[in-house]
């Protein structure tokens, strides 16, 4: 009881903090300063809006951090430490002007600050005050590791002022390792393109390409350069060899630009300095930063890279995305949302929403918007993504007919190199009943891929659930848990086909497994509470029972652990 009534009351304290339903403690304009008729000390003041600031981040409201910590700096100026984190917090919040002001208090503290130095110079960058840029970004750095990112941003500054050859030297310093080195070189690569150089150009882009780091830019990059030059043979060439290389290009912007040349249209191929650091930051926050879980960093180059260039949709989409890496799905909608649809990131964008819109199950809302994209922007990708959404959705008659057409527009190779689509078809068909004509695309995927533990799996468990083929059954079920050992799913097949055959000991080692690898899954649990039944276990089955029910299992599945917990294991034959 003193437990529950102690978590009560930090969880008012907290919403206090926050949402100042009584008296504010810092952070707004009117705060009272007074609690149950004291005056709150400087000190006091400053604790509480560092403890709401912290509050704030702990549960992912960034605008709060921000205004926290934001109002903590005002108490007490001279804290460098602090200064950082309002800052920082302002930047990630996508309070770009306020992040700005502070930075401006931040350098005064620290002149070599790293991150205010950033900040200054790509706003100066962004209304093309090269001179006032190169003041910020100029000179040495604070050791923190923004050197690099500081000098992408530089580089390009140099290139406004006209300082080509000494840009080409910022971007041949850069120390940050292999990675930052090829992105120095890439930058080096488009000012030579810039510059006319097509030896010095071409072969940068040959030995960046062998890396594949960043593709889709150096390809565009490329593009834009030989289309500049009208070589449009060559472009052509490059953006085919790129489509070669990692599967077509269905969607996106190499898919515009090969449609636009294709159409006899221009493409833009000169880039302002800004819109150049613009896509000079995009890349390494997400390739490095964000690969490396470095998300606040990621996110304050991104949020940069917008500035720099608000046009810039492939920033905006990789920005949602370390959004929803840490948790902040709203503000990753409102940002997908924001991408138009004649942006070449639209489908990407599209899809990203309707991921989220089924996560906060808005089902018919997701459905729309990925009918809408495919209706635009027909591809392989919107029918895929529309037939797994009613495949989810369990409404697999509205699946089939997607993975049909797909299926129809795909080459014999392309089939056989990539039988996915088969079996999601597959698994359509079984679920309507059409059992015999699953079998062969089940078959179909294991005659190309004969280690696709899924397609094991689903096959072999289908056939022990039915009572058929069950020793063949087995060894490809043994074979996908040696496949795929940490899947509980493919881990209850095991334990299932065990349960079908009687042999409910082994069965209840396999299924407990499963359990502990997939807790929530209502199938599994069910079948762990039907082998406990037949161990005799009665208690423990019904404790199981009532799990599943809670788990949102199928409609079937429903009808039938309702009947198990009513009147046991056998009641539950009388609905199948």
């Amino acid at each position: 009881m003193f437990l529950m009534m102690k978590n009560a009351m930090m969880t008012v304290c907290a919403a206090a903090l926050l949402g100042g339903c009584v008296t504010p403690i810092g952070g707004g304009k009117e705060a009272g300063n007074v609690v149950r008729g004291n005056t709150l000390s400087p000190k006091a003041l400053l604790f509480g809006d560092y403890l709401a600031a912290s509050y704030a981040n702990n549960i992912g409201d960034a605008h709060e951090r921000a205004r926290y910590y934001t109002h903590a700096f005002s108490l007490k100026p001279q804290d460098l430490t602090l200064g950082r984190r309002a800052m920082v917090s302002s930047l990630t919040a996508g309070e770009t002007e306020q992040a700005h002001d502070l930075a401006i208090q931040v350098r005064k503290l620290n002149e070599h600050d790293g991150l205010s130095r950033a900040i200054l110079g790509a706003h100066a960058l962004s209304k093309s005050e090269y001179n006032e840029a190169l003041l910020y970004l100029g000179g040495v750095g604070d050791g923190s590791g923004l050197d690099d990112i500081n000098a992408l941003i530089r580089g390009w500054v140099q290139v406004g002022l006209g300082q080509q050859d000494t840009a080409l030297e910022t971007f041949t310093q850069l120390v940050g390792g292999q990675y930052f080195e090829l992105m120095g070189d890439l930058q080096k690569a488009k000012l030579y393109a810039e510059l006319g150089d097509v030896e010095a150009a071409d072969k940068i882009f040959t030995e960046f390409d062998e890396f594949g780091i960043s593709p889709i830019e150096s390809v565009l990059s490329q593009v834009r350069f030989h289309m500049a030059r009208g070589e449009k043979d060559e472009a052509l060439t490059r953006l085919d060899v790129y489509a070669a290389r990692y599967g077509g290009a269905l969607t996106g912007p190499v898919r515009l630009y090969m449609d636009t040349i294709n159409a006899g249209e221009q493409i833009s191929t000169e880039l302002s300095p800004a819109q150049s650091a613009s896509r000079a930051l995009t890349e390494p926050a997400l390739d490095f930063y964000a690969r490396q879980k470095q998300f606040e960093a990621a996110e304050m180059f991104l949020r940069l890279a917008l500035e720099l260039d608000p046009e810039n949709d492939k920033a905006r989409l990789f920005l949602g995305s370390v959004l929803e890496d840490v948790d902040r799905k709203q503000d990753a909608l409102n940002l997908y949302m924001r991408i138009p649809a004649d942006s070449p990131y639209t489908v990407s964008a599209r899809l990203s929403e309707a991921n989220l819109m089924f996560e906060k199950d808005e089902n018919d809302a997701a459905i729309k918007t990925l009918e809408s994209v495919h209706a635009s922007h027909p591809s392989r990708i919107t029918q895929d993504a529309l037939g797994r959404a009613y495949l989810i959705l369990a409404d697999y008659e509205q699946a089939l007919p997607y993975y049909e057409a797909l299926i129809a527009e795909m080459s014999d190779e392309e089939l056989a190199q990539n039988p996915q689509p088969r079996y999601l078809r597959g698994i359509c068909l079984e679920r309507l009943d059409r059992w015999q004509e699953a079998v062969e695309e089940f078959e179909y995927v294991l005659e190309h891929q004969p280690e696709n533990a899924d397609a094991l799996n689903y096959l072999g468990y289908t056939w022990v659930d039915k009572g058929v083929e069950l020793t063949k059954a087995f060894d490809m079920i043994r074979l996908a848990v040696e496949l795929d050992p940490n899947s509980g799913a493919i881990v209850d097949s095991l334990g299932w086909a065990h349960y079908k055959l009687g042999q409910y000991e082994d069965a209840l080692v396999q299924l407990e497994n499963a359990v502990e690898r997939s807790p929530s899954s209502a199938t599994i649990v069910d079948h762990l509470g039907d082998v406990y039944w037949k161990l005799g276990r009665i208690r423990e089955a019904g404790y199981q029972w009532r799990r599943a029910r809670d788990l949102d299992p199928t409609e079937k599945e429903l009808k039938e652990i309702k009947a198990k917990l009513e009147s046991g294991l056998s009641a539950s034959e009388s609905v199948e």
